[in-house]
């Protein structure tokens, strides 16, 4: 049976879809499936040496976004691992007291070092298979930009498929998730994708476009043809599901379960069997925005197998943990993931002992959603408000919908203003409920140590633990440089 944390259960990765598609890989799931030699990493050699970054010439190391910012002069890392950190000089005679040569690495005025980002609670695995596909969502088709797009209609989705279409083998379905069919309806297109426009695109294969809430799909004629072929054709359930097509013009939630029977056995064996190299590039990708650690949520006994099987992941650039979101007891007054919008009377009932997990990314896109609405006692990502409850706050992410980048939320967090659909709303009235508002060093503790601490991840940063640090080409906190746009190089 399946105890899904209440505060999930309108989780996209907890959708039927997702559901159904699992079952039907742990039908064709084999051990011999991965090889992981490819991605096994060479022994890790001891390095006789230990690096000093010398912060003395304009720059400056953050070492903890706490009430009162934590700065150090210089941090030694040996083998991986944080020696001293502090004044130079106390930094330099720790490092000289080793067998090891020093090495001084001197940052660059306009460049700082601070901690890297704990990602919490990620559907790793079912996020890996989704990036097998395109995605046709605000991010670009490989979802890694970190700005939305502001040229976003039907037009921006007929031109991907036509381009996504030459690049597949005859056949192949055109499978691609991440549409936002709200912001589609804005301008009152979302008709242009239903099944008789899909048709008239002269797409010679099945097509299924998966809403980002994974609780819509837009298909042409030949996906629904390719489900009454395949072992689920002579099912009751079939004619409810076409039915249903024929009476709105695409899938609702109801009929979301029977798509994955699009798949072919030969997809769903290539699915498990690349989904090595799509953990790899999320990962890589993970690294390029600072991140140094993923929480993977195990939402069931095949997804904890799925991982287990992947564990050559845990390699130098990276560290991983899971969390299990089937329980048969969660206890609320722990830790919250996910959450989105909070009623007072929630609020209310929060504790110092509660560590909330706050999804803030739809604010920047969905946000104008709630201009000129009235919504009672219910707040939209209140993060002072969490704060002031003297709880833990962690900004998370709605990834695969939304790209890995945490300085995006702590920036989104921080200033509370939508990115998107400019003409609905004024100027004034861009930036949401800002008595919501964190400051930017709250935000940045929230996606580094706060994130920690709601994943109980022990020793992050401390003297003899990993050195979790990244060099970004900007202060934080002093610098003009928007958080969205900084490089990060993790150390």
């Amino acid at each position: 049976m399946h105890f899904l944390n209440p505060m999930l259960q309108n989780h996209p990765m907890e959708s039927s879809f997702i559901q159904t598609w699992l079952n039907r890989l742990a039908d064709k799931y084999t051990p011999d499936l991965f090889t992981q030699q490819a991605r096994l990493d060479p022994m890790h050699k001891s390095d006789m040496h230990v690096d000093i970054y010398d912060a003395r010439h304009g720059s400056v190391i953050y070492t903890e976004f706490a009430d009162t910012v934590k700065t150090a002069e210089a941090i030694a890392v040996k083998n991986g691992r944080i020696l001293s950190f502090g004044h130079f000089q106390q930094v330099y005679q720790t490092a000289k007291h080793t067998d090891c040569l020093v090495r001084i690495q001197q940052l660059q005025p306009a460049q700082s070092m601070i901690p890297s980002c704990v990602h919490a609670h990620c559907y790793l695995i079912e996020s890996a298979l989704c990036r097998h596909y395109a995605d046709l969502g605000l991010y670009g088709l490989s979802g890694v930009a970190t700005r939305a797009s502001q040229d976003y209609g039907d037009d921006y989705v007929v031109n991907a498929l036509a381009y996504l279409d030459s690049s597949l083998a005859k056949g192949d379905c055109l499978f691609c998730f991440g549409l936002d069919p709200y912001l589609l309806n804005w301008g009152k297109p979302i008709e242009q994708l239903y099944v008789c426009a899909l048709d008239e695109l002269g797409l010679n294969r099945p097509l299924c476009i998966i809403s980002s809430d994974f609780a819509s799909a837009y298909v042409n004629s030949k996906l629904i043809e390719r489900i009454q072929e395949s072992a689920l054709g002579k099912s009751p359930s079939i004619k409810s599901f076409i039915d249903g097509i024929t009476q709105h013009g695409f899938v609702t939630a109801e009929g979301m379960s029977i798509l994955p029977w699009a798949f072919s056995d030969t997809e769903l064996i290539w699915q498990l069997s690349e989904l090595d190299a799509s953990l790899g590039i999320i990962v890589e990708q993970g690294a390029k925005q600072g991140i140094c650690h993923f929480e993977a949520a195990v939402q069931s006994q095949f997804v904890a197998l799925l991982f287990e099987s992947l564990a050559s992941f845990k390699n130098e650039s990276c560290t991983f943990s899971t969390y299990p979101t089937y329980q048969c007891h969660i206890d609320e007054l722990a830790r919250l993931d996910h959450c989105e919008v909070l009623k007072s009377a929630q609020l209310n009932r929060l504790s110092g002992k509660t560590s909330v997990g706050l999804t803030v990314g739809r604010l920047a896109t969905s946000g104008f959603k709630w201009v000129n609405d009235y919504h009672y006692d219910e707040l939209l990502v209140p993060a002072r408000s969490i704060l002031q409850s003297g709880c833990n706050l962690c900004l998370q992410s709605n990834f695969p919908s939304e790209p890995l980048s945490p300085l995006r939320l702590a920036e989104i967090a921080s200033e509370r203003d939508i990115e998107v659909m400019p003409a609905h709303y004024s100027s004034e009235q861009r930036t949401l409920d800002p008595s919501e508002r964190v400051t930017l060093v709250q935000a940045l503790n929230a996606v580094t140590h706060g994130a920690a601490r709601h994943i109980e991840l022990t020793g992050f940063n401390e003297i003899d633990s990993r050195a979790n640090f990244s060099i970004i080409n900007c202060d934080p906190l002093c610098s003009s440089t928007r958080l969205i746009d900084a490089k990060l190089q993790r150390i």
